[in-house]
């Protein structure tokens, strides 16, 4: 283990914020050290014992620091390594004994902020991140970050004369300052003083602060108290929150599509190949069909299919913080029955091992998708010559879900043996209704797909493909859920989510992704879920939830569409699944 340092397990907190922190971050065992509420000279360890907290004086008389059974040590990460290095060595007065094992991670900010509810504070970004965040705001607008020279610092950046200035917030004895003079308890504080008082450089130039940039980016663990601090911003009953507000400005930002083409699914020969007219794939991450052999190479081969790759873009600067979510999926419609050959095409040519299906065969009366798949017992034949055989090998219901095993041949033409035969998950959820749906059941059905298909998958298969009625809306949302779950797998608790960006990223892709409103709603209170789970799969039940995980609203916008069914014609309206 790397030597220790003590700002690996020191935070100066209270006894209730650091059972709080523990029940959000931590696990089984992990700890803290904070200052003693009762003499300045001692510490407190603060222990995680699965359903409840543990807190464990430690002397700290004559700079000397020692645990309750005698030793001794000089300094505080001499202790806690010991701790760590003899287990069994604290119990309870009934001889039971406290387990420890490693310290907490938490996010530095949180001793002094709380990064759910402070949206003021943005975790995560440097002086140039946040000059871009600030380059198209107002002046007077500001943040507040991390510095990134300091550790245990922090920095305020203002755009001031259309240009952003960086200006270095000293905390120390628990305070804080930007001058000498200030004495400052808390980071709230120091903001509402400069609004009413402005600064002033030495240069002279006056520095005014007028609104805070508000931050989208939160952590996993923290994600109550940030649905919270966005409900709590609606200023009367039944208006906009803050939730709303944010999909509003998503929905409104063009520069995810700004300049691009998307003329192949606006062709006059491509158009009936389009289950709705107002959704058509960007040119740029199409999938194109390729001739599988001479044979198939004539006059009527298409390479067109309404399908886009989505990927995440780790290696584009801005998206950086994905590293590692090595995540690709195919985002397509539901089949229309003269499309099925080409869906099969895809899926050979692809190498895609898992269907993702959310959405029914019909909904209201209304179909969402013809059926790709044959009966068990049955087989299909696809392609222009025929050349794919489909056979449904096993069903499975769950509930709210179903899963099938489908075996995918591909045969020359004219051959009655298969050239190569591929086995295909495929997984249909039955619960999105247009009453909602429950994030609990979405969770539980993502997870079966990652727990127990992924894994079974050859290390060369394709994309995932997700594919709903018009591929935009429950597609996007579960895809965008997909890799935000992921990174919260990878980094833990601590990890940074920002549910905007991800949803650009995603919509610089294939346009549109989460359509609705309510879908946009659903993957925040579907990460709340997935945090509950997460707590108690790790023993962490006394904490209580800020809110409930309702369901979803009608997140289907057929109704609103009617009305515009001759600006569609003859077609069905995009339907938001």
């Amino acid at each position: 283990m790397d030597e220790l340092r003590l700002t690996d397990f020191y935070y100066n907190v209270s006894g209730d914020r650091a059972r709080e922190l523990l029940f959000l971050y931590g696990s089984k065992g992990e700890f803290l050290i904070r200052p003693s509420e009762s003499n300045p000279f001692d510490h407190t360890i603060s222990i995680h014992r699965g359903n409840r907290v543990t807190h464990v004086k430690l002397s700290g008389k004559g700079g000397i620091h020692r645990l309750p059974t005698g030793q001794e040590f000089i300094n505080l990460c001499a202790l806690v390594q010991h701790l760590m290095e003899t287990p069994n060595l604290l119990c309870e007065k009934d001889g039971v004994f406290i387990e420890v094992t490693k310290p907490v991670k938490i996010p530095a900010p949180e001793s002094v902020v709380n990064i759910g509810q402070d949206r003021f504070f943005h975790i995560a970004i440097n002086g140039l991140e946040a000059e871009e965040l600030l380059s198209d705001e107002p002046n007077g607008t500001f943040l507040i970050r991390e510095s990134t020279s300091v550790p245990g610092e922090y920095a305020l950046s203002v755009k001031n004369d259309d240009s952003t200035l960086h200006v270095r917030i000293y905390h120390d004895d628990n305070k804080f300052r930007i001058v000498p003079k200030d004495n400052f308890r808390s980071l709230t504080e120091l903001i509402e003083n400069y609004k009413k008082t402005p600064m002033v450089q030495y240069t002279g130039t006056v520095v005014k602060l007028k609104q805070p940039l508000l931050s989208t980016k939160f952590t996993a663990a923290s994600v109550d108290d940030r649905i919270e601090a966005l409900i709590r911003t609606a200023k009367k009953p039944n208006a906009r929150d803050g939730i709303a507000e944010e999909f509003d400005k998503i929905h409104h930002d063009k520069s995810c599509s700004l300049y691009v083409s998307c003329k192949e699914g606006r062709r006059p020969e491509n158009v009936r190949k389009n289950r709705y007219r107002n959704v058509v794939p960007f040119d740029h991450t199409r999938i194109k069909l390729r001739p599988l052999d001479s044979e198939s190479e004539s006059s009527e081969f298409s390479d067109y299919i309404n399908a886009n790759l989505v990927k995440v873009l780790s290696n584009v600067p801005c998206y950086s913080e994905f590293s590692g979510v090595g995540k690709r999926y195919i985002s397509t419609q539901g089949c229309l029955q003269h499309t099925i050959s080409d869906f099969w095409h895809m899926i050979w040519q692809e190498n895609v091992r898992i269907i993702v299906m959310t959405t029914k065969e019909t909904e209201r009366g209304r179909l969402k998708c013809s059926v790709y798949w044959p009966e068990k017992g049955e087989e299909h034949r696809y392609g222009q010559n025929h050349e794919f055989r489909v056979r449904l090998t096993k069903e499975e219901s769950k509930g709210e879900y179903v899963i099938r095993q489908l075996e995918l041949a591909y045969l020359q033409k004219g051959e009655s043996i298969p050239t190569a035969v591929r086995h295909i998950f495929h997984y249909q959820f039955l619960a999105w209704e247009d009453n909602g749906c429950p994030s609990d059941a979405v969770l539980t059905f993502m997870d079966e797909i990652n727990r127990v298909a992924v894994p079974r998958c050859p290390p060369d298969c394709g994309p995932m493909l997700v594919h709903c009625s018009a591929g935009i809306g429950r597609t996007g949302t579960y895809i965008v859920l997909d890799i935000i779950i992921a990174k919260i797998k990878q980094i833990g608790p601590h990890c940074a989510v920002d549910i905007p960006k991800t949803v650009r990223m995603v919509r610089e892709q294939r346009a549109t992704m989460v359509q609705t409103e309510a879908q946009y709603r659903f993957i925040y209170y579907a990460i709340s879920t997935y945090m509950k789970m997460w707590r108690k799969e790790h023993a962490l039940n006394e904490i209580s939830a800020a809110l409930p995980p309702p369901t979803v609203p009608n997140d289907d916008p057929d109704d609103e569409l009617e009305s515009n069914e001759e600006e569609y014609e003859s077609e069905e309206d995009s339907d938001g699944s």
